[in-house]
């Protein structure tokens, strides 16, 4: 691997795209070369109508540690950031997590080693999570004197249920692949050798599903814990 080499690469074949994240020296941190390379993948994938469920992985050992905040860090020391900037930064970045959680078609991250921060809202933005017995998972923001991002304060508590999803959030504590099972995050844990493949083999189990039936279906349930019974009904 080069420093010319992207920070995402995609992969799409038999009807499944692979994006998988490539600077794990880097700890795949949320870098603007990675934001950019995120949201010109999914808009490739969301325009080809040949992929039918969508897997997002790192490698090396890592998923993604969240924002880069030494560039952010490395910027600021440099010219300055303005408030308006850093709003700009904000709704540029909830645009592309929003475009993830709501993708048309199944959307499975693959976590292999940490998803911390920003890394970790952004398994949470998946249908599914499955996990290696090495994975662990951080809402690390209060550490670092942030607010929850990427998705997190809204999937969180509707995944694990608001108490739980406060408790991680305020703490920050680290969570282990067996323990995010227990609570709900992680779906199935395999060995890290074998995690490429469950993933493969998941998302092959959908990819024949009508694209039509599977849209709405994936639309409505979305929206499954903001409406009652009768809105889901009429939608």
């Amino acid at each position: 691997m080069t420093d010319q080499d992207p920070a995402i690469s995609l992969e799409i074949n038999d009807g499944i795209a692979v994006a998988t994240m490539r600077r794990p020296k880097q700890r795949n941190a949320m870098s603007a070369e990675f934001i950019a390379c995120i949201q010109d993948i999914m808009a490739r994938v969301r325009n080809d109508d040949s992929v039918r469920v969508f897997i997002l992985t790192g490698s090396d050992g890592v998923f993604c540690a969240g924002g880069d905040i030494k560039g952010m860090l490395d910027r600021a020391k440099g010219k300055g950031m303005s408030a308006d900037a850093v709003r700009k930064r904000l709704y540029y970045m909830n645009e592309w997590v929003q475009q993830l959680r709501t993708m048309e078609i199944p959307v499975i991250a693959a976590v292999d080693g940490p998803a911390f921060g920003a890394g970790f809202g952004l398994s949470l933005c998946a249908d599914f999570v499955l996990a290696s017995d090495r994975a662990s998972f951080c809402s690390v923001f209060c550490r670092i004197g942030a607010v929850p991002d990427c998705g997190v304060l809204f999937n969180l508590p509707r995944m694990i249920g608001m108490q739980r999803a406060k408790q991680l959030m305020y703490t920050g504590r680290e969570v282990s692949a067996e323990e995010a099972r227990d609570l709900g995050i992680v779906m199935d844990i395999h060995p890290a050798d074998k995690l490429q493949d469950a993933a493969m083999d998941l998302a092959r189990q959908m990819k024949e599903a009508s694209p039509t039936a599977f849209a709405i279906t994936k639309r409505v349930t979305n929206q499954a814990f903001d409406n009652d019974a009768n809105g889901i009904l009429e939608m």
